[in-house]
């Protein structure tokens, strides 16, 4: 894959990952369902956290992370040291050494927004998969950030951002598009739903934490953003000037949803 990763491998985009995984891992973990005893591969692991998470909920299970960061996967290694059946492997995920047909699940989080090719992404996980195994993805569409009060010139800064994914490869609307990335990728019995993510005042330390999140990406592509003149530096740091003010006092509603698919691989492959 040679896309550009729009948020890159900094401390500080680590930082952001850790805390998002914080928010959303339990629910990821549910949504994968029974997990007993299972082989199971993370398509691009990140951090590892997921992993780690997993690993504790399912000591039975067997756990491979790919990961094509050498920063990123030498973090995933670190985090889970005491876990016996966590293996991470730094590889790009279209250019794996797995055999056919190895894993119970096969997932990916947030990895199909940003490569090129996500139908072949989906077939090397096919691939990987067993006979009747599950595979699974959840991903953004950035047309459902949502906040109340409006924040002005936050519609303008994601337009640009979402302009600045597609420039280095990748579509930050995949979400909309999954059912018809894993019919051309060969799954069957595909089923859609959303996951919300709801924050409001009313929980300061939750909505905290995803504003958090939120202001972190924006800042993660100032300095690109800005490079490129693709927005007026005033109103970019203005909508992220908003939403710490937001953090330090909570105030309204955020309101986003994951994508989420699941399907299978044909029991006579």
């Amino acid at each position: 894959m040679t896309e550009k990763y729009i948020h890159g491998t900094s401390k500080d985009e680590q930082a952001r990952l850790r805390l998002l995984n914080k928010i959303t891992n339990r629910s990821f973990i549910a949504y994968l369902g029974d997990c007993h005893d299972l082989s199971i591969c993370d398509f691009g692991c990140g951090l590892g956290t997921l992993i780690g998470d997993l690993a504790e909920a399912y000591p039975g299970s067997k756990i491979v992370g790919l990961e094509i960061s050498e920063a990123q996967a030498s973090v995933a290694r670190q985090n889970n040291p005491g876990h016996g059946n966590v293996a991470i492997i730094r590889t790009d995920v279209l250019c794996n050494d797995l055999p056919a047909g190895s894993f119970d699940i096969t997932y990916c989080r947030y990895l199909l927004e940003h490569v090129a090719d996500p139908v072949a992404v989906v077939k090397e996980m096919v691939r990987t998969t067993k006979p009747g195994g599950k595979i699974v993805s959840q991903e953004n569409d950035l047309h459902n950030v949502i906040y109340h009060p409006e924040i002005k010139g936050h519609d303008e800064v994601m337009q640009q951002f979402c302009n600045l994914q597609i420039k280095l490869g990748g579509s930050p609307f995949i979400g909309r598009e999954l059912f018809d990335i894993y019919k051309s990728a060969g799954v069957t019995e595909i089923e859609l739903s959303y996951a919300p993510e709801i924050y409001t005042e009313n929980d300061p330390e939750k909505y905290r934490a995803w504003m958090q999140n939120s202001l972190h990406i924006l800042l993660g592509v100032r300095e690109m953003m800005l490079q490129h003149n693709m927005v007026p530096e005033k109103i970019f740091d203005g909508v992220c000037h908003a939403i710490g003010e937001r953090i330090a006092s909570p105030k309204g509603v955020s309101l986003f949803h994951w994508n989420r698919v699941t399907g299978y691989k044909r029991a006579s492959c």
